[in-house]
């Protein structure tokens, strides 16, 4: 067992000015008052928060700024799922936070009941005509033999995935499956106030931050897919694996005071201190060290893929034109995802209040 250290509440979190996360550029979605509103019609729809002063948490915690700052190609027609997806996650990952592994076995049917509401059977294909959704409102009801937090995944799965190819579903599906689990090892090390070691801790945590469903949804957003064979493409890799660790790194240092509060000990910033046996502010500067060097090799990689795309026969410009997007939301997403931690109170209010504590949500698992 290890001990996190005391944390004080005059640590510097930004990093420094003339960092090179400032130099990528801040962009904004014309939509993010409509996505705050879709945000709360989700939760009030599927009871996902308890009452009203856990409904206000939701709504400070701003996902509608972090969409909009993240995908900024939105486009108009596909806000609705998105929000969807985004409520869903924000909520399970606070029921996660409340949970002890006493039962293995409660962890693996949550898991498969979320994971079963991701099936290709329930793809509807995009419509010919408008190409729009209906809102949140107009679903079918909820089924009422899930729990709440699949039924609510299921409606969003089924406006996601019928505009998209079975290579974005298979792999969305996995990056799912991999934020499912990641849970229950963050909860194995709150059990045992373990502090993680950082061997290994990078590819854990672009699991448990949920980032690499996060970025697939890029592609969903913009209406643009990457060739599949691009994606496995060695540099595209390294862009996605280095986008995923500057954001949820970057999320370490913004929701480390909040998440010792909580017992939160999974975090690359304590991770940092115990192995180099640092200060807490100097873990964090190692931290921003580190996020400049992946920004570095991000530009590099891509530098290459614009190479290889533009030496690649039969490719159409619709293809090049979806790398570009992908590039271009990765690097909104890492820059977005600062802008929206300072401004977000799920951080800056540091305080035990989760939106929700209901386990029946889950389909009855008992938290901690």
């Amino acid at each position: 067992m290890t001990t996190p250290p005391t944390v004080p509440l005059d640590l510097r979190l930004l990093p420094d000015p003339d960092h090179v996360l400032y130099q990528l550029p801040p962009r904004m979605s014309p939509y993010r008052e409509e996505l705050e509103r879709l945000i709360l019609e989700w939760a009030d729809r599927y009871g996902l928060v308890d009452g009203p002063r856990a409904r206000k948490r939701l709504a400070d915690t701003h996902l509608g700024e972090l969409i909009a700052r993240c995908y900024p190609d939105l486009r108009a027609e596909r806000l609705s799922p998105l929000a969807g997806w985004f409520t869903w996650a924000f909520v399970i990952d606070d029921l996660y936070d409340d949970w002890a592994p006493t039962d293995a076995a409660d962890d693996t049917r949550t898991t498969l009941r979320m994971l079963a509401a991701l099936t290709l059977r329930s793809a509807e294909p995009s419509p010919s005509a408008g190409d729009a959704p209906p809102p949140a409102g107009d679903a079918p009801p909820p089924a009422g033999d899930a729990p709440p937090l699949a039924d609510e995944l299921a409606e969003v799965w089924r406006r996601l995935a019928g505009r998209q190819s079975i290579q974005w579903q298979l792999r969305f599906i996995t990056h799912m499956g991999q934020f499912l689990d990641a849970f229950r090892y963050e909860a194995v090390n709150r059990e045992h106030r373990h502090v993680p070691a950082l061997s290994g801790y990078a590819q854990l945590r672009r699991a448990s931050g949920g980032i690499t469903p996060s970025l697939d949804l890029l592609e969903y957003a913009a209406g643009l897919e990457v060739p599949a064979l691009l994606h496995e493409s060695e540099q595209l890799r390294t862009m996605v694996d280095k986008a995923s660790d500057v954001v949820v790194w970057v999320n370490d240092v913004l929701s480390l005071q909040k998440e010792l509060v909580v017992g939160e000990v999974t975090n690359g910033v304590l991770a940092v201190s115990r192995e180099l046996g640092c200060g807490i502010q100097d873990a964090i500067d190692h931290v921003y060290r580190k996020v400049a060097r992946d920004i570095g090799v991000f530009l590099d990689a891509e530098e290459s893929l614009t190479t290889l795309c533009g030496s690649w026969h039969g490719l159409r410009e619709a293809d090049r034109a979806a790398v570009g997007a992908f590039a271009g939301g990765m690097k909104a997403w890492m820059r977005g995802n600062l802008e929206w931690g300072v401004n977000s109170g799920r951080y800056v209010e540091i305080d035990t209040l989760r939106l929700t504590r209901n386990p029946d949500l889950l389909g009855g698992r008992t938290p901690a």
